[in-house]
């Protein structure tokens, strides 16, 4: 038996236990549900590297990144994604058909990995992977990447993305279907260079879309999923413990980039961004800025939110926060 994870989240749920590459893309099935915690494939991403020292980016010690990929942008691009709203990014026609509730546009996750990758690559992690965009990213530039997943429809659906990713050259990514709450039995500590990933917005996704009045669409029904947990401290207590794990396998200077919506429930306004970013503070993580992502062109059947009643607000962004292991 094994415990898998879901896109958005990690608890544990039992599986029968396998391994399988296809297209160049491995997916790993491993754990133990009582006693003792199988590897994957008896190998730890990163753990050769993570004994290796590195140039240093000003912060003394071994291992430390040595700047980021945004060196290599000439000053207009510079400039342009400088800008603290992003508005440019949407999704393409073959992601609008795909059938996930809350995917990155690749658009979206080819610039955070051109602006915040380690100059000298390194390992790119996405421990609430879903559908893949992170993991395609950083497959079109070459860098070896882990993903961890609950759902085995979305990690087919990752896999399929993978294999249709044109002139790919790097490194085979891993698909780990398995809980991101036991990162650390995968990925050796200090040897990611860089997370990019989007945790659930509580359970956000189970809740009647008011906005735009589109079915409800959630990650299923596996009682393991954070996203279903009812209680907001109880769900943010439980995404603590994943970014805790996060932290540890980061290497010193490398950024940790996490997109976030708030969230509303009738007359409270739960805001999510805020208190992820107090609770990534707790293991060591510093918030280094914040960007906007202004995804209004997505919302074609927006309704006045409570009128003539109760003014609402229409939210159409969301919070890329920016942080940093130093």
């Amino acid at each position: 038996m094994t415990i898998v994870n879901n896109m958005k989240g990690g608890r544990k749920q039992a599986r029968e236990h396998g391994s399988s590459v296809s297209g160049g893309v491995e997916v790993s099935v491993k754990a133990s549900c009582l006693g003792g915690m199988a590897e994957d494939d008896g190998s730890l991403p990163g753990k050769d590297s993570a004994t290796k020292n590195r140039p240093r980016n000003g912060i003394d010690k071994p291992g430390a990144i040595a700047g980021t990929a945004a060196a290599g942008l000439d000053g207009k691009t510079w400039l342009r994604y400088s800008i603290s709203i992003w508005d440019d990014l949407a999704k393409n026609r073959e992601e609008r058909s795909l059938k996930h509730p809350a995917m990155f546009p690749s658009s979206l996750t080819d610039r955070l990995l051109e602006i915040f990758s380690p100059r000298d690559g390194g390992l790119v992690l996405d421990p609430f992977m879903g559908s893949g965009s992170t993991i395609c990213s950083a497959y079109r530039r070459g860098l070896p990447a882990i993903g961890f997943e609950l759902s085995l429809e979305y990690i087919d659906l990752a896999r399929q993305r993978l294999t249709e990713v044109p002139d790919a050259s790097g490194p085979r990514p891993r698909l780990i279907n398995d809980s991101s709450e036991r990162l650390l039995s995968y990925v050796a500590p200090e040897s990611v260079g860089l997370c990019v990933t989007s945790p659930p917005y509580w359970d956000v996704l189970r809740q009647r879309r008011t906005a735009d009045g589109k079915p409800v669409r959630h990650y299923g029904e596996d009682c393991q999923d954070i996203g279903r947990i009812n209680s907001y401290e109880e769900f943010l207590a439980a995404l603590q413990g994943v970014f805790t794990g996060v932290y540890q396998v980061l290497r010193t200077g490398a950024y940790c980039i996490v997109v976030v919506m708030d969230v509303r429930k009738k007359n409270n306004l739960y805001p999510l961004h805020l208190d992820i970013s107090q609770r990534l503070l707790v293991p060591g993580f510093i918030l280094d800025d914040i960007i906007i992502w202004d995804r209004r062109q997505e919302y074609n059947r927006l309704k006045p939110l409570g009128y003539p009643h109760v003014f609402r607000v229409n939210k159409v962004h969301e919070y890329i926060l920016i942080f940093q292991k130093r």
